[in-house]
């Protein structure tokens, strides 16, 4: 499976539904934990944000901004 593909995947279907970011924290930190390097998902996640921006969806894009925010330690 396309690790990049899964995360996006997985991040954008709890931005469309609970929204839950301490659950997007523990996703991130699973990842991390399963050996997906922190430069990978901050690309995934801007990858995500920029396509989310390119259909003009600003909420969903603040949300994944969000989330980036949280594995830069911000």
């Amino acid at each position: 499976m396309d690790t990049g593909a899964e995360i996006q995947r997985e991040v954008l279907a709890e931005v469309e539904g609970r929204r839950d970011f301490q659950r997007l924290q523990r996703m991130l930190e699973d990842w991390q934990a399963r050996g997906v390097p922190a430069e990978l998902l901050a690309d995934e996640l801007t990858d995500l944000m920029l396509d989310l921006r390119a259909q003009n969806r600003a909420d969903d894009e603040d949300a994944v901004g969000r989330v980036l925010d949280t594995l830069g330690g911000w």
